[in-house]
């Protein structure tokens, strides 16, 4: 077995509270210096293996399919609600890529296949509210997280990431027949999560494109000209004063942060709507 033994590290699931297959763990480490942060992701490839059956058709479906009322799971739900999944206090497979901060740099990062021991599945409520409380024995496990988040936010700020206010909403079935949509609370550990994974997904891409392996990457193409000419007119609608080209990420986040707080929503959408779709 070439997987590292990686169980005396506390790591953590955050999930929704309707989640069943838990396929993330983290955990981080802060120190004056540096943060060391460790996400661990299921390694399906030590159950399945290439050109199997089951690595064949899904392949097929190419993701797992989420209705208000069902799933559709690209594997077996053996696999991945159970064998794969990180249940609390059961050992598991993962791929874990660990990554050294410094100041708002990524100092240097390193992959292994290891087994891990995940200590808790707690949801994005639950998070929030140990954050705040401060009365769980998982506080320090958290807090070393939430510190960790904010200078991730840095990273991202160097990088110019862009920073929507999107509000999302979820469909709540009041019985068979009838359903609402509902706003979902904006927790603070949903940007927790969400910045870890894009930190694990930037530098696992790095590596692959620095090692010249033939990959699938998420890429985000620049707006399109007659989406900018849109946005424009509608910055001069409202008498804003615009004097950028909208071709680079920073003019986007300079609006986003100067906009105030009556046009807020409408230009955020607008803005959001402007970026060309990922391929």
């Amino acid at each position: 077995n070439s997987h590292k033994d990686f169980t005396s590290i506390p790591f953590i699931t955050i999930d929704g509270e309707d989640s069943k297959d838990f396929d993330d763990a983290v955990y981080a480490e802060v120190n004056k210096n540096s943060t060391r942060i460790m996400v661990a992701i299921a390694d399906v490839s030590f159950f399945v293996e290439k050109n199997d059956p089951i690595d064949l058709e899904a392949r097929k479906r190419g993701n797992s399919f989420y209705f208000p009322d069902r799933v559709i799971p690209m594997l077996p739900e053996k696999l991945s609600n159970d064998i794969c999944s990180l249940i609390p206090k059961k050992i598991r497979a993962c791929v874990i890529c660990e990554i050294q901060i410094k100041g708002d740099e990524i100092d240097k990062y390193k992959f292994y296949r290891g087994m891990i021991k995940s200590v808790a599945r707690l949801t994005y409520k639950e998070v929030d509210e140990i954050q705040s409380k401060k009365k769980s024995k998982y506080f320090d496990l958290v807090d070393n997280l939430f510190q960790a988040l904010s200078i991730l936010i840095k990273v991202s700020e160097k990088r110019g990431k862009l920073k929507f206010n999107n509000q999302e909403f979820e469909v709540n079935f009041k019985n068979s027949d009838e359903f609402e949509f509902k706003k979902k609370i904006n927790y603070k550990s949903y940007r927790l999560i969400e910045e870890l994974m894009v930190l694990a997904n930037n530098v696992t891409a790095n590596l692959l494109f620095s090692k010249g392996v033939k990959s699938a990457f998420r890429n985000h193409g620049k707006p399109k000209k007659e989406k900018v000419i849109e946005l424009k007119k509608a910055l001069m609608d409202r008498q804003i004063k615009n004097n950028k080209d909208f071709d680079t990420q920073s003019d986007f986040n300079f609006y986003l942060k100067n906009i105030s707080s009556k046009d807020f929503d409408f230009l955020n959408d607008l803005m959001l709507r402007t970026q060309s779709k990922a391929y």
